[in-house]
């Protein structure tokens, strides 16, 4: 399906594809360079662009394998204690604003904040100061989204990329002067020999805290309104808390956080028999492509027990996300966390669904008593 230079690509086999050929590029500077877009001017475009997650070719070879060498799956299962312990006092939280049977907002008080404080436990940021992120990955994220409406938050998007970026630059310096066990320190010890200048680090940084706040959010989000509205497979993983991944994959399938990425062609290329001409975009859509009916046996059935999943919710390719571990091992351990705490909660109102790439709510008010 296309118009103009847009093509949709929406089938499982051939969101893979484009996903995994390097032909299709994110839409790193060389493509609004091309369009003469004027990027540069703003700090939230400059720094998503100088990221890992909108460069290609060598650069993000390079970076990738600094960020991969460090965020290893020692680093994440050594963190699970952690993040038991944030969950933790997160629903004591949770308890205590709705003891007397007032709804509370699980997104702002529990879905919101936790994500902010796995990753800041990770990256090193200290306790005292993660309670001032949300607010800024917020602005900072909604660009991402697709249409013109996007472009209206702009100047707030700048103002926060300014703010956290000098933010991680005080960090950076912090931890060069007295290292620590956290990612951040880990970075700054093989900057020199991997040629990681300071401007890369601190970009990356940036994003690395927004792509492990917002997807997180709307996948325990998402997740537990799926849970509450089937209660026999609620009950079924309380019953069988091993079972807990495959819930989250079948989360990530039918409901994913993330519902579509954007690709240019660097050349003339195909995609499932249709021509793909050099500079035309190329939106994924990873919702569509993880309901695919060729792909999953009654798509629209939300049912954990599935097997042989595969879903494309975190990407595939060079691209693939960093995070995976981490955002899983999150929604493994809150969802049924929040479920043994709270046997009765209930949602009582839903908030608005209105974006189109991040798919989650605004709000989600429930009794928790």
């Amino acid at each position: 399906m296309c118009s103009s230079d847009l093509f949709v690509v929406h089938g499982y086999e051939a969101t893979s594809q484009v996903l995994r050929d390097t032909t299709y590029r994110v839409m790193d500077t060389d493509y609004p360079d091309r369009r003469s877009a004027p990027w540069a001017e703003h700090p939230a475009l400059r720094t998503l662009l100088h990221s890992i997650f909108f460069t290609d070719g060598p650069d993000h070879t390079r970076v990738r394998r600094v960020f991969s060498s460090v965020f290893t799956a020692r680093r994440i299962a050594k963190l699970e204690p952690a993040v038991v312990k944030l969950i933790e006092q997160r629903l004591a939280h949770l308890a205590e604003l709705g003891a007397d049977g007032t709804p509370v907002d699980f997104m702002s008080e529990f879905a919101l904040p936790l994500p902010s404080d796995v990753i800041g436990e990770l990256l090193g940021v200290p306790e005292a100061d993660r309670p001032w992120f949300p607010e800024r990955v917020r602005a900072f994220g909604a660009i991402l989204d697709l249409g013109a409406g996007a472009w209206g938050y702009l100047k707030a998007a700048d103002a926060a990329a300014a703010e956290l970026t000098a933010y991680f630059a005080d960090l950076v310096a912090a931890r060069r002067a007295e290292p620590q066990d956290d990612l951040i320190s880990a970075l700054v010890a093989q900057q020199a020999e991997v040629d990681l200048d300071d401007h890369a680090l601190i970009a990356n940084l940036v994003t690395m805290f927004n792509a492990g706040f917002v997807t997180t959010t709307h996948m325990i989000g998402n997740g537990l309104t799926l849970l509450l509205d089937n209660p026999p497979l609620r009950e079924l993983l309380l019953a069988e808390p091993d079972r807990a991944g495959n819930y989250i994959e079948e989360i990530l399938r039918y409901e994913p956080p993330t519902h579509f990425s954007i690709r240019w062609a660097a050349a003339d290329a195909e995609v499932a028999g249709v021509t793909i001409p050099e500079n035309s975009r190329v939106l994924v859509m990873l919702g569509a492509a993880n309901r695919d009916p060729a792909r999953f046996a009654e798509p629209d059935v939300f049912d954990p027990t599935r097997t042989d999943s595969h879903v494309l919710s975190f990407g595939a390719g060079i691209h693939y996300c960093l995070g995976v571990a981490l955002s899983r091992l999150e929604g493994q351990l809150a969802l049924p966390m929040v479920l043994r705490r709270f046997p009765e909660i209930a949602v009582v109102e839903r908030g608005r669904r209105n974006k189109l790439m991040l798919r989650g709510y605004d709000r989600l008010a429930v009794t928790v008593r």
